[in-house]
């Protein structure tokens, strides 16, 4: 029987089946608590559609608990090139939550957070669950089910600055090596990336067009950049100046490493291996220049910060950086406060600034 409604007093009730496939729920009668009919009607469907409801996930198949390891082996054997920090960071993860399911990703990652992360930079933290969430995320799919949300990492120190006053750029930029100084004046006047400047080559060098290109060849033993796209930079005068002064002590040469070590060796590439074949020398012009808190990937900050005070937009800065994202932007570009308020004084309408009404400035307020 049908589910059907009748009167019993002043109050409507409600009994009857409801199939679902080949299944069939009795409603025994009972009371619906309304005095009109219509409103019965409306108690009574809700209730249907909450029973039908609990009869199609009582048998509907149950997904098989996927675990965070197949996600991250699944991730791992996926197809294209894959760099040795995800790799090292992916099997640390596995080693530590493989065996949790994939629904308590979120506890998993709070436990290696309290464990692993507990002495870890919130930058490290951020780098390391971006990783775990690629490959969650590359599993899930592939399985089909959901992958619940991680802690985010708050960074205490918020936005950091980090770029030089024309003073201290000049200062410092004197105080590097031979060696080290011309490489600096590349970081400081392209933007590049530290690896993408130790392996130019003369041949990415044009004199003609005066660009350099950064390129990106696919090859492992070729030139690559972090985006996977090449790219070319316009020649600044400094820039310029330096390359063709050393391009012209070594004879002109037509290909080979434009930037050689102090003994004469080029540049190991290190960004599969981490560390930075400068940093000594790094530490050292900062010591002399007296600048702290000033690492070498700050040039890359403080190209961003300068180009864009300068009348650089946008962008522009992110196709020349080599960003894929504005994100980007915001987190390297961050400026101080005398900036901003110099800039919104640069930006306002030539009208002269009338002088403060007296009568008008509350009297507790500096004149």
């Amino acid at each position: 029987m049908p589910i059907n409604y009748r009167k019993r007093g002043a109050v409507w009730h409600v009994r009857g089946t409801i199939r679902v496939g080949r299944q069939v729920i009795r409603v025994p009668e009972h009371s619906t608590g309304c005095r009109i009919k219509a409103e019965a009607e409306a108690v009574g469907a809700a209730e249907e559609a909450r029973l039908r409801a609990e009869a199609i996930e009582a048998t509907a198949p149950r997904p098989r608990a996927v675990t965070i390891g197949e996600c991250i082996a699944i991730y791992r054997a996926r197809p294209g090139d894959h760099h040795p920090f995800d790799d090292a960071r992916l099997v640390e993860l596995e080693a530590a939550m493989g065996a949790s399911r994939l629904s308590e990703a979120r506890t998993a990652w709070g436990g290696w957070l309290r464990e692993r992360g507990r002495d870890l930079a919130p930058s490290t933290i951020a780098r390391w669950r971006s990783t775990l969430r690629a490959a969650l995320n590359y599993g899930a799919d592939e399985f089909g089910v959901v992958v619940p949300a991680l802690r985010a990492v708050q960074n205490a120190e918020g936005e950091r600055i980090a770029y030089l006053t024309q003073a201290q750029e000049k200062r410092l930029l004197a105080a590097y090596s031979p060696a080290a100084a011309p490489v600096m004046v590349l970081l400081c006047e392209t933007g590049l990336r530290t690896q993408e400047a130790l392996r130019l080559d003369w041949r990415c060098v044009d004199w003609a067009r005066n660009i350099i290109l950064v390129e990106h060849t696919g090859r492992k033993d070729g030139p690559r950049t972090k985006t996977k796209r090449s790219r070319r930079i316009g020649m600044r005068p400094a820039v310029r100046r330096t390359l063709a002064g050393i391009w012209e002590e070594r004879g002109r040469p037509e290909v080979g490493p434009v930037f050689l070590s102090r003994r004469g060796q080029p540049y190991a590439d290190t960004r599969r291996i981490g560390g930075n074949p400068l940093t000594t020398a790094h530490r050292t012009a900062c010591k002399r220049a007296g600048i702290t808190g000033f690492r070498i990937h700050d040039w890359r900050h403080h190209f961003a910060v300068w180009f864009l005070k300068r009348g650089g937009n946008l962008r522009a800065l992110c196709q020349i950086a080599g960003w894929t994202s504005m994100r980007m932007v915001q987190r390297y570009a961050v400026f101080e406060q005398s900036d901003l308020d110099d800039i919104m004084l640069k930006t306002a309408a030539d009208d002269p600034v009338p002088p403060p009404d007296p009568e008008l400035v509350p009297s507790d307020c500096p004149r």
